[in-house]
């Protein structure tokens, strides 16, 4: 059992514009999820200036994903994203992105933020 944190921001020069109902990728990182090992979302603290964004978080090639809406939270969803019983080690994609909710475009601020602690157990 292996605990360990991600976080990430937006950054870059200036607000990222996402269209209506559109996602966008803000992280992408690989994790190596050993047999009879799950990829857990422990706990997950999120901060997006605009209230119509939600963060998601998927493990490809599992069909697990988390979404949280309203902006911000702080949250403990305790959420298996990612379960291995392929016999053998598996190397996923995590995926961290931002979903535009709202019907018009929106932005994307460059202090955008969030903060996981993740779990393989």
């Amino acid at each position: 059992m292996s605990s360990f944190q991600l976080n990430g921001i937006v950054g870059g020069k200036c607000a990222i514009a996402v269209a209506p109902r559109r996602t966008i990728l803000l992280q992408q990182i690989v994790i190596d999820v050993q047999n009879r090992q799950s990829l857990i979302l422990k706990d997950l603290n999120f901060e997006f200036d605009n209230d119509a964004f939600a963060i998601k978080i998927e493990a490809p090639p599992s069909p697990g994903i988390f979404i949280a809406g309203g902006g911000s939270g702080e949250l403990t969803p305790n959420r298996v994203l990612f379960r291995n019983n392929t016999g053998d080690g598996v190397r996923i994609f995590f995926l961290v992105s931002a979903i535009n909710r709202a019907r018009n475009t929106r932005s994307l601020s460059r202090s955008d933020s969030w903060h996981m602690t993740l779990l393989r157990r």
